[in-house]
């Protein structure tokens, strides 16, 4: 299993001693497990907040500048991150806040191995209840989006793809749409019209052989295409249709 760790903390010889006993955990469990640890740390706010969605855990305790570690998890939980954060107290006593967010872990520094090692064990546990992300590599960057955030992709050539997102933006993937499509076939919501990828969830009406999207959009889909778009629309309608039985 993979999991993504991230250390934000602006005293370095706390980052890098944090740092090292992360690496001694990685070896540790790949060598007993193969389970894969990746471990970014920052110094700063903006450096951890520019891709934030990707991490199983956050180990956090900044006391300089505008914000403090306190502030940063309020942050994260605005943006919709309910990964594991873990405050580590050094000169704050981030427990004497009484309108911390929910699902905050406190612990004061210096973490022991086996601190180290819970909390490891805890963002494995996350990492298998949470839903996977698309992983889009662009030409200088990475993006890890959720599923629900994409709208339509559709190929530029053999070797780019444009996803067209929820928020009116767009990513330039430079891999195929076909690759997209074998990472978006684990959530059984897409559909494909021609060469494009669409979410069925951003389908808004019907037009003719094809649908208008929530971004506006309009496409279309072959003869032979209609079965398949039959069958993953209906399994989305009995998904619903259970779900709406198991709340009442």
């Amino acid at each position: 299993m993979t999991i993504y760790l991230a250390i934000c903390d602006n005293n370095v010889a706390d980052r890098k001693q944090l740092e090292r006993l992360l690496e001694r955990e990685k070896d540790k469990r790949l060598s007993q497990n193969y389970d894969v640890l990746y471990i970014d740390s920052f110094g700063s706010e903006e450096a951890l907040t520019t891709t934030p969605v990707k991490y199983d855990i956050f180990f956090i305790d900044i006391t300089e500048g505008a914000s403090n570690g306190m502030e940063i998890a309020k942050k994260l939980r605005h943006r919709g991150i309910i990964a594991p954060i873990v405050l580590c107290e050094s000169t704050i006593n981030y427990t004497s806040y009484v309108n911390a967010p929910e699902e905050i872990i406190f612990i004061e520094k210096p973490l022991s191995p086996g601190q180290v090692s819970h909390l490891v064990d805890v963002a494995m546990e996350w990492a298998k209840r949470k839903t996977p992300l698309l992983e889009i590599r662009c030409q200088k960057d990475t993006h890890f989006i959720k599923h629900d955030e994409l709208v339509r992709a559709y190929p530029l050539d053999k070797f780019y793809t444009r996803l067209c997102l929820a928020d009116g933006g767009y990513l330039e993937m430079t891999d195929s749409v076909n690759a997209l499509a074998r990472q978006c076939q684990l959530y059984n919501c897409f559909i494909r019209c021609k060469k494009d990828i669409v979410n069925i969830h951003h389908i808004q009406s019907a037009t003719g052989n094809g649908f208008r999207l929530s971004n506006g959009d309009t496409v279309t889909y072959s003869f032979f295409q209609k079965n398949a778009i039959i069958s993953v629309m209906a399994g989305n309608t009995s998904k619903l249709r259970l779900t709406g039985a198991a709340e009442k």
